[in-house]
């Protein structure tokens, strides 16, 4: 017993001695030790770093650039995209820079579905284009997800196109197949792919895809028609084609197209109505017959020239060409009723810009409406000469030097004080033959003999006629030149009886004929008289009504409706885009086109706001250059905008633009 425990104590004793004989003496730690300790642990980290390049290296041979390229930039962050993610999430990083970083790091489902794409060579590409965009949606993960999920969604081909055309991705993305195979047709044509996006581009994508879907269509079925317009007429030119395509392609070349469209626009209501009971092809004959009279400038200044034309047949083109558009409208102002308005187009194919004054005048006076209807147009020269005498006595009295003859002609023109309104009541009460006696143009000679204006005024009474003021003024007149005769005995000598019938006879023609030449002058001149009276009522009417007036009457100096849009493609070329837009939209609303607005567009990037906007001063072909050019510009951020509003859900629409 007892050499056990000896011996079990010899062994634990010979344990003791082992452990501290191995045991290595322990040394003061120096303090240059202590402060190369982190070098050591940096050492490690970039060793551990090198080795995880140098395993990605090898991992991807097929992919050097790549691997270098991501490596070099983005270093610690795409070993840990890689490790996750492998090559697709460095090719992603790749395309989007930093963006990629963001979505892995604040919205890694987003990351992940963009991984999925960038095995398709056309959707990185495109990814690379957006990158920016992106960027400004970092505080959107709802617009950001619907945009990544729509890209999601394209085929090959879609995704092709728009990779090739980056700024058309909105509109692919409304409307993917439509869009996708315009592109693929025009592509060989990239000027008039230019034209053809700047439209498509003008359109609101905010309420879904129905109105470019409808453009596409116009263009599908008429082409280049379509395009030609577009440039012919912008907006309204293309809005005229989607409206009306199909009498276009029926009158082809008979027409200039420039004209047709101008034609059809102008009288767009008169052409909506009549093709719910014509054909196109029997709507296109009318305006053939409209071109072989050489009317059609005629037809497109006015809204109801066409119109005109149909209901009223040949007096109406005589009086178109006499007058020209200001026929229409001054015949459908005057009267609903259609007894009216043929008695106002024939007084107008008559006695032209006289005609069309007194209507425009009288249009609301149920005396001149009624001896019309009576007495036809023969009403039209008593009524203009008598009421032209206030022009004539205004030209008069701003005259600084009057001859002894224009003053004669000034008070008996004052004295006188016939009317317009006093020849009216005069037709209606003694009827037109009346008027007509004292309204002649002409000056027959026996009015020159003495006596004559005082027999007439008594002929006058015996028929049981009301004098006027002009006839009992020539009467006084005539008396006047009696009375110095007898006081001055020029009588009893021949000579001064000649000289008296000579002076008598000057005075008198002189006198009549400058107060009657008021009358010729209202036939003869121009629609401008009845443009003066249009203004002066209008504003004494109201503000809108001399506003529009006033807008009439410069389109009236510049030439006429027609002549004005004739000069469109010009001025096109002087308009910004905002103006261009703003110009078309009422006729393209009723086409069933909606137009962009074009505002401002916020957005909020790091806590900082950021605006883009469309560079002031650009016009339509900023938008073509924009569709075609490589890159993504404001034009597109605008639509992809536009876009995804059509998208969201109903209480996030509010917050549009962030």
């Amino acid at each position: 017993m007892k050499r056990i425990i000896a011996i079990a104590a010899l062994l634990g004793s010979l344990g003791v001695l082992i452990k501290f004989g191995t045991k290595h003496p322990e040394l003061p730690v120096q303090e240059s030790e202590l402060v190369s300790t982190p070098h050591v642990v940096a050492v490690t980290a970039d060793a551990e770093r090198l080795r995880s390049e140098e395993r990605i290296r090898h991992a991807y041979p097929d992919h050097p650039e790549l691997v270098e390229r991501v490596l070099e930039r983005y270093g610690q962050n795409a070993i840990t995209i890689e490790r996750t993610d492998g090559l697709r999430g460095l090719q992603l990083l790749d395309r989007l820079d930093l963006e990629a970083v963001y979505l892995y790091e604040h919205a890694s489902d987003d990351f992940r579905r963009l991984t999925t794409l960038v095995d398709d060579e056309a959707a990185a590409d495109l990814l690379l284009n957006w990158r920016e965009y992106f960027g400004l949606k970092r505080s959107d993960s709802t617009d950001r997800r619907v945009l990544i999920t729509s890209i999601a969604r394209l085929n090959a081909g879609q995704r092709r196109a728009a990779a090739s055309f980056p700024s058309a991705l909105p509109l692919i993305l409304s409307d993917p197949s439509g869009v996708t195979q315009l592109i693929e047709r025009w592509e060989h044509d990239p000027e008039r792919l230019g034209q053809l996006m700047a439209v498509l581009m003008c359109l609101d994508l905010s309420e879904g895809s129905p109105d470019l879907k409808a453009a596409v269509r116009t263009i599908d079925i008429y082409g280049d028609l379509a395009l030609d317009a577009f440039r012919l007429q912008g907006l309204d030119g293309f809005a005229t084609v989607h409206r009306f395509g199909a009498i276009l392609l029926v009158l082809r070349d008979a027409i200039p197209l420039d004209y047709t469209l101008i034609v059809l626009r102008v009288n767009e209501a008169y052409v909506v109505e009549r093709l719910r009971s014509r054909s196109p092809e029997m709507f296109a004959a009318e305006l053939r017959h409209v071109a072989a009279l050489n009317l059609i400038p005629e037809v497109g200044g006015s809204p109801q020239g066409l119109r005109l034309i149909a209901e009223h047949g040949v007096d109406a083109e005589r009086a178109l060409r006499r007058v020209g558009p200001d026929a229409a409208s001054v015949v459908y102002d005057y009267s609903s009723n259609t007894n009216d308005q043929a008695r106002a187009v024939a007084a107008i194919a008559e006695h032209g810009a006289a005609a069309l004054a007194m209507l425009t005048k009288y249009d609301d006076h149920e005396g001149f409406r009624e001896i019309l209807r009576r007495d036809g147009p023969g009403v039209i020269p008593p009524v203009a000469s008598s009421d032209a005498s206030p022009e004539f006595l205004a030209d008069l009295k701003a005259k600084q030097e009057r001859s002894t003859l224009e003053n004669v002609a000034y008070a008996m023109t004052i004295f006188s004080g016939e009317s317009g309104q006093q020849t009216i009541e005069m037709i209606r009460r003694d009827g037109l033959s009346r008027a007509e006696s004292l309204g002649s143009t002409e000056t027959s000679y026996y009015e020159f003999l003495p006596l004559y204006d005082l027999l007439h005024l008594g002929d006058v009474l015996r028929k049981g006629y009301s004098p006027t003021r002009g006839e009992y003024a020539w009467a006084v007149f005539d008396a006047g030149f009696i009375i110095a005769d007898v006081l001055f005995l020029t009588t009893l000598q021949p000579q001064g009886v000649v000289a008296s019938e000579i002076a008598r006879s000057e005075v008198k023609s002189a006198a009549k004929g400058a107060i009657r030449g008021a009358g010729r002058i209202a036939r003869e001149e121009t629609a401008e008289l009845a443009s003066r009276v249009a203004v002066r009522r209008s504003a004494l009417e109201s503000t809108d009504a001399t506003a529009r007036a006033a807008r009439w009457w410069v389109v009236r100096s510049a030439g006429g409706l027609f002549e004005t849009l004739k000069k469109t493609p010009v001025a096109l070329t002087r308009l910004d885009l905002r103006e261009a837009t703003e110009m078309a939209r009422p006729f393209c609303a009723r086409a069933g086109l909606r137009l962009s607005t074009w505002t401002p567009m916020r957005f909020l990037k790091q806590g900082e706001l950021l605006i883009r906007r469309i560079p002031p001063g650009r016009g339509l072909k900023y938008l073509a250059l924009e569709a075609t050019q490589a890159g993504v510009g404001v034009v597109a951020i605008h639509k992809m905008e536009e876009h995804l509003s059509s998208t969201r859900p109903l209480p996030e629409r509010s917050t549009a633009g962030f």
